[in-house]
Parts: structure tokens; C-alpha cells; sequence
């Protein structure tokens, strides 16, 4: 449906849409800042221990995987 078979003012609508756009833009700053806020932050060593003993070998192994995949639909 479109809005112009509304039979609004256009001027309406351009408030009405624009109104639309700052509730979003309200609605995901707060959500942000609710995570940002309610998670703990990590040390610069807790980050690197984490990347290099889980995130490093999870992003290998999804490289491996996707290789095989593609290998193996290409191969059919």
C-alpha cells in the first residue's frame, strides 16, 4: 500500500515519517547503551586471551568448513 493513496496531507506524511525515523533512531541508541551499559567491559588481556585461544581457531575452522562445502557443491 502505498501512501499516497492515503489521502494525507503530504505534509502529514513527511512528519509522519520523519517521527518514524527518530523512534528508531531512539529506540536502537537506547538499546545500545542498555547493552553497553549492563555487560562488563573486558581487560586488554582478557580480550587477547580470548581471541587467541577460542576466536582464532573458531575462525579457522569455519574457513576449513566453508572450503570443504564449496569444494563439495562444486564438485557435483
Amino acid at each position: 500500500m502505498n501512501e499516497a493513496n492515503l489521502g494525507w496531507n503530504q505534509n502529514v506524511l513527511a512528519l509522519v515519517g520523519f517521527a518514524v525515523l527518530l523512534m528508531k533512531a531512539f529506540f536502537f541508541v537506547f538499546v545500545f547503551m542498555w547493552i553497553r551499559w549492563t555487560i562488563p567491559r573486558f581487560r586488554y588481556d582478557q580480550l587477547m586471551k580470548l581471541g587467541w585461544t577460542r576466536l582464532i581457531p573458531l575462525a579457522l575452522l569455519n574457513l576449513i568448513l566453508t572450503a570443504l562445502i564449496s569444494l563439495w557443491l562444486n564438485s557435483k
